[in-house]
């Protein structure tokens, strides 16, 4: 079975990704991982802060992101694991996915990860590297 990460940011366009993905599970089983990746809070800020209030902090602010693309797959009857990780956002994707084998990473083609500083496809391209078997994949 082929394994599907879908990052989903705060974007209105990550839609466009589990459509796509609930589309792809239509025609064959996938087993679909989402992920939310949270940036790490400033050493100013988390001095204050025990590790895990800064945790839950997270977690939650995750959870909030992720709670409509879950239930978007939960209304097609798509089975999924839900994860939120902190982190810098193409490297902690690009980890994800060669921690768990996935197959396939489906982002929206205008995708706000990183707000202007790139393409986050171009850089988990170069940080997957062309040799790992895992595709980008960019749909409208």
């Amino acid at each position: 079975m082929k394994t599907v990460l879908v990052p989903v940011d705060d974007t209105a366009e990550s839609e466009w990704a589990i459509k796509h993905v609930i589309r792809l599970y239509g025609s064959e089983p996938v087993k679909v991982l989402l992920l939310n990746v949270q940036l790490p809070l400033s050493n100013y800020v988390s001095r204050f802060l025990n590790k895990t209030d800064i945790a839950d902090f997270h977690r939650e602010n995750g959870m909030k992101l992720l709670q409509p693309r879950i239930s978007e797959l939960d209304a097609a009857g798509v089975p999924h694991t839900d994860k939120v990780l902190i982190g810098h956002k193409a490297e902690t994707i690009a980890r994800y996915a060669r921690e768990n084998d996935c197959d396939q990473i489906v982002l929206p083609k205008s995708h706000g990860l990183l707000h202007g500083l790139g393409s986050i496809g171009g850089q988990l391209r170069h940080l997957i590297g062309a040799e790992s078997g895992c595709n980008i994949s960019e749909v409208y």
